[in-house]
């Protein structure tokens, strides 16, 4: 009983919030991360005017039962967050996604209705070659491990270093490094080596998303090169592709994160009032 009061309470107030915002942003974080590395991402949006809910992937917090996260896939989350979205009561939310959120929420777009995806430095979808030699060198300690998809894994702080915030300052990195947390190998092995996985959980039906999709690139990004993001934006019959050539794979807490932001969010609101045609 009191859980349907407080689901009941929490759709008056995300209704009242709709209501006076310009919509509602799902934020989806990535590999190794938590809701709390998109807060800087939430603050200038909700400043925007958006609605904003910032998620922790299932086992995502600090003192997750490793042992359940490794038995989890690409299908549970996205199984948790179509639950979230419906927990909300959004019927057309936008769905921002970092790095394997933007796999995430192409994804997830493929079973719910969405107003605009917006994806920051995004993971390939199964059919999209990912390959890259920086990309290798930045996970090869993972894949090198003997059963890693049954294990749990945390990239090395030089790893990251190497790989993903390679344009952060090394006080900078010092300090995020120790918030970050483990991932399921099962997620690793299935980003990582879809072509090995037999039940194809990254493969996208593209036809399905049909509204428009904001693809933000940047120019030292060692894990998803540029060119991955033009592979993804071609894929989407309404996409914009832009590439920001200062900033690495992080993006997110970077100094450009607020006018990709902008510039994406801008984009949305130009597309989807346009009037369709029929």
């Amino acid at each position: 009983m009191s859980q349907k009061i407080e689901d009941t309470n929490l759709l008056q107030a995300n209704l009242s919030e709709t209501l006076k915002s310009k919509g509602n942003v799902l934020l989806i974080h990535g590999m190794w991360c938590r809701g709390l590395h998109l807060s800087q991402v939430q603050e200038i949006l909700e400043k925007e005017g958006y609605t904003c809910k910032s998620i922790d992937l299932p086992l995502h917090e600090s003192n997750a039962d490793l042992r359940k996260l490794s038995k989890l896939g690409i299908s549970d989350y996205i199984d948790y967050l179509e639950n979230t979205v419906n927990r909300l009561g959004w019927k057309e939310p936008i769905l921002l996604g970092h790095s394997l959120g933007g796999l995430l929420a192409q994804l997830l777009a493929t079973r719910i209705k969405t107003k605009a995806l917006i994806l920051i430095t995004p993971v390939q979808p199964g059919q999209i070659s990912g390959l890259s030699w920086t990309g290798l060198k930045t996970v090869w300690e993972i894949l090198r491990t003997p059963f890693f998809w049954r294990r749990t894994n945390l990239l090395s702080k030089n790893k990251f270093a190497y790989g993903i915030y390679n344009t952060l300052s090394e006080s900078k990195q010092n300090d995020l490094y120790p918030s970050y947390v483990s991932e399921s190998g099962k997620i690793a092995f299935q980003t990582f080596l879809p072509f090995l996985t037999l039940s194809r959980p990254t493969w996208m039906d593209f036809k399905k998303v049909q509204c428009p999709v904001f693809v933000a690139t940047t120019g030292k990004d060692r894990v998803t090169p540029p060119k991955i993001g033009r592979k993804i934006a071609s894929k989407y019959s309404n996409s914009k592709l832009k590439l920001y050539p200062k900033l690495s794979h992080w993006a997110i807490t970077e100094d450009g994160i607020e006018k990709i932001l902008l510039d994406a969010t801008s984009w949305v609101q130009e597309e989807t009032q346009m009037p369709r045609k029929s």
